[in-house]
């Protein structure tokens, strides 16, 4: 299928796609007195490279959350204002009227000014559900249904995702256990045979692969009531939902399956 990135659960951590970005009128004159000029290879890629510098210059400068360094330690409004921006560049063929209808409404997004531990790490994590989810004591008492989560943990890569799970151990039982849904070493076969055997509450994974069992039948979305989405940056310095490896996925999940939950009020969105 062309002309969509590659899933996140097939790359290295560090891949990312190149911004397209637009030459202005005195750029394309200079490009074009380049091209006249003769020039050795390593000056011409010192040129492109010096290019691509001043072009993610001034990108930041227009990015009015530039300036954040760690997003799940904004303000709720400030989240659903980034989450939102994120979401028009990544559905950038979506017209402002299908934006607006996969939009995530303010108010179910987890205020995480009342987390009492306010450093994100993974021994963190498995409070952090707990905190996100309202009647945490049902964590601990066995599903009612098999295949139908609670709570949904999203990252950007399998590596990051398998991290996330052993750090979810302590929520795990002998009668339900933490669903790896991810694609690293994982077939859609053996997740499917895991999901119809083993109950669950909680599922981690990158968005390709959750998306896929959504689609497929196979995960149920019926108790959902956490949807935890992962920030840890890459070595790019992208988030999941700016990295265009996996933020296509990211949105399409959100917007088709986690929007109307939440404007609902039946799923909460917790940016951890």
């Amino acid at each position: 299928m062309t002309d969509k990135p590659i899933s996140g659960d097939a790359l290295e951590d560090d891949f990312y796609e190149d911004d397209l970005v637009a030459a202005s009128a005195s750029e394309e004159e200079e490009e074009e007195a380049e091209q006249q000029t003769t020039t050795t290879p390593s000056k011409t890629s010192k040129k492109r490279k010096a290019k691509k510098e001043k072009a993610k210059r001034k990108r930041a400068r227009q990015d009015p959350f530039n300036d954040i360094v760690h997003i799940f330690k904004s303000d709720p409004a400030t989240q659903c204002a980034y989450v939102h921006d994120r979401q028009r560049l990544a559905l950038s063929k979506l017209s402002n009227i299908e934006l607006d209808e996969q939009m995530l409404p303010e108010a179910q997004f987890v205020n995480n000014d009342n987390f009492k531990q306010s450093e994100h790490t993974l021994d963190t994590l498995p409070n952090y559900v707990k905190f996100g989810v309202m009647r945490h004591s049902k964590l601990i008492k066995a599903p009612e249904a098999k295949a139908t989560p609670m709570v949904l943990v999203l990252t950007h890569a399998a590596v990051r995702a398998a991290d996330l799970a052993r750090a979810l151990k302590p929520l795990q039982s002998e009668t339900h256990k933490i669903a790896k849904l991810f694609a690293k070493h994982l077939k859609v076969e053996e997740q499917v045979d895991f999901l119809n055997r083993q109950p669950i509450h909680i599922g981690v994974g990158t968005p390709n692969r959750i998306k896929l069992l959504v689609e497929q039948g196979h995960l149920k979305l019926d108790a959902l009531e956490l949807v935890v989405v992962d920030t840890e940056k890459n070595a790019k310095q992208f988030n999941v939902f700016e990295n265009d490896a996996v933020r296509g996925d990211l949105y399409s999940f959100l917007g088709t399956y986690v929007a109307p939950r939440a404007q609902e009020k039946q799923t909460k969105i917790a940016l951890f």
